[in-house]
């Protein structure tokens, strides 16, 4: 898992969403300091492993998430920003 807290002071977690597997890959946003968690989108889903993500947010505000797949031998990428985490 990983832990962001983006500029305008939001925190962004990116896990994965499940007690006994590794995938799906979900980035969670919380607008109040981390009391609540309301909003979930899943970055990568399917078979196989989703993990060892690393999260950054670049000047632009879009949230990058570097992850592991296939066994740890792929390295992925995914780009999106908060209004794709909510959904608006």
């Amino acid at each position: 898992m990983d832990l962001l807290k983006l500029a305008d002071g939001h925190l962004v977690l990116v896990y994965n969403d499940s007690m006994n597997e590794r995938t799906p890959l979900t980035a969670a946003l919380s607008l109040d300091g981390g009391k609540t968690w309301p909003y979930r989108r899943n970055i990568a889903s399917g078979p196989g492993d989703k993990a060892y993500p690393f999260a950054i947010q670049t000047g632009d505000g879009r949230i990058h998430v570097a992850f592991t797949t296939d066994e740890r031998t792929v390295i992925r990428h995914a780009v999106f920003d908060e209004d794709w985490v909510t959904g608006k």
